[in-house]
């Protein structure tokens, strides 16, 4: 009698452990595949928000209006725009025009007061609806970007550049006639966005 051909038991394991690594390979590829397609998706994310911040700093200061706000006890300010370093990062406080209006909301004024300042990692947008904010006067909170190491505004006076608004040399002057924006965000170390500030009489 003929004997028929077929794997043996020792044949057949040693297949079935090739198939069990070529399978244990692959699902590693896979998972390592989908691990760096996510952060590929949560760095382009980043990016986005990244650009969205830089674009509101640079249409709020673009939007400066010559006009010296007043502090808290209505006493008006050295400059049309007021900035310090406080540590090793900037704060930055001016009005811009331009404010939007909701729907549903009263048209009070197109000036609005912000303040720009970093805390605790987030680069944070503060805002009032007026002008010259009082002591009542409710102000809106906004995040604009997380993971923030650090953020450092520089003015250019016409000579030289400085991290104080107005500068202790020319308390008179009203504003800058441009200025640098630094930050370290996350893995982008050292951005800089350069905003030249609108002409505006005296």
């Amino acid at each position: 009698m003929r004997r028929v051909a077929g794997f043996t038991l020792v044949e057949l394991l040693i297949a079935i452990g090739i198939m069990a690594l070529l399978g244990t390979m692959a699902s590693a590829m896979l998972n390592g595949a989908l691990g760096s397609q996510e952060m590929v998706v949560q760095r382009q994310q980043q990016l986005e928000r990244l650009a969205l911040a830089l674009q509101i700093m640079r249409r709020d200061l673009e939007q400066l209006t010559p006009r010296i706000p007043r502090d808290e006890q209505g006493d008006a300010m050295a400059a049309r725009l007021q900035a310090e370093q406080i540590g090793e990062n900037s704060e930055l406080e001016f009005v811009h025009g331009g404010r939007r209006t909701l729907p549903g909301q009263k048209l009070t004024g197109s000036l609005e007061r912000v303040r720009y300042r970093l805390e605790d990692g987030e680069l944070l947008r503060y805002s009032a609806a007026v002008a010259d904010p009082t002591a009542n006067s409710p102000w809106h909170k906004r995040s604009l970007l997380a993971g923030v190491d650090r953020f450092v505004v520089s003015f250019y006076d016409g000579s030289r550049w400085g991290n104080f608004w107005p500068p202790s040399t020319q308390l008179n002057a009203l504003q800058p006639q441009g200025l640098r924006i630094e930050m370290d965000v996350g893995p982008w170390p050292d951005i800089r966005m350069n905003v030249m500030l609108p002409e505006l009489q005296p």
